[in-house]
């Protein structure tokens, strides 16, 4: 249970929660339960938070409860205080190692979308995967023209490209080829290239558009979604991080994630 507290402080942080309201939502859990042994203060937990203390096993499960995080995940072994900075862990402390080693290591099968979806709202680039990953069997490592491939995750919120790639979509980013290929008409959507994006208020992945001054690059989303078009500065308020070569989703529509999406038929019957 060594450094549990450390772990309840950034468990809380990232859930947004504060101590007061853990202490309601643990009490709601304990009176549901009739059990006062599972009721958990604010100042108790704040103390914990700051200090190495044992917990007790009816405590322990109502925060587990509050903060919706399985108990294996809870009692996992801290990363090393060196851990370096390239490492998925070092960034995403609050993802469970499972499932960042679904999504970083080759040799492993890949986790279902739904592994990772909730801890990724927004469409976030991975960092590099330039280090060898100890419970990979090889090196992550892998080179095409020169350049290390990225990896991104398409945020539970981003439906642009739907329904050609999920909410949840890993895309692999060739980042040799930065520059927005020019205007010309493509055969298929599947020809034409997919970029992704880095702006001030977050990533952004999809089809994009260059005016003939190259002054504005705009996002262009699916067809088939309500989302709208984005604009930004070309080069001033936007970075095209690479395009993408390689998608990885589901297939079929997920019913929890319906919103934001348009139909062939709604959309027929909108035009």
């Amino acid at each position: 249970m060594n450094e549990i507290g450390q772990k309840l402080l950034i468990i809380r942080k990232r859930r947004g929660f504060s101590l007061r309201q853990v202490e309601r939502l643990a009490t709601i859990i304990a009176d549901r339960h009739n059990d006062k042994a599972r009721r958990v203060s604010a100042s108790w937990l704040g103390r914990i938070e700051r200090e190495n203390h044992s917990i007790a096993h009816k405590k322990l499960e109502s925060l587990e409860e509050v903060y919706d995080i399985p108990h294996e995940e809870l009692i996992e072994t801290p990363k090393p205080e060196n851990e370096p900075a390239t490492s998925p862990h070092f960034h995403f402390p609050d993802v469970p190692a499972a499932v960042l080693k679904g999504l970083t290591c080759p040799e492993e099968p890949l986790l279902p979308p739904e592994s990772w979806l909730a801890y990724f709202p927004d469409t976030t680039l991975l960092p590099p995967l330039v280090t060898t990953d100890p419970n990979c069997s090889r090196t992550v490592r892998r080179r095409f023209r020169g350049a290390e491939p990225l990896y991104g995750i398409l945020g539970a919120n981003d439906m642009t490209l739907m329904p050609f790639a999920q909410p949840g979509a890993v895309v692999e980013i060739n980042p040799s080829i930065r520059t927005i290929a020019p205007k010309r008409i493509h055969r298929s959507i599947f020809e034409r290239p997919i970029y992704f994006l880095r702006t001030h208020d977050g990533y952004y992945c999809g089809w994009c558009q260059l005016d003939a001054e190259k002054n504005w690059l705009t996002l262009v989303p699916s067809a088939m979604t309500v989302v709208s078009h984005r604009r930004w500065r070309y080069r001033q308020e936007v970075e095209v991080v690479g395009v993408v070569n390689r998608v990885l989703t589901r297939l079929g529509f997920p019913k929890n994630l319906s919103f934001g999406y348009v139909s062939p038929d709604e959309h027929s019957n909108s035009t």
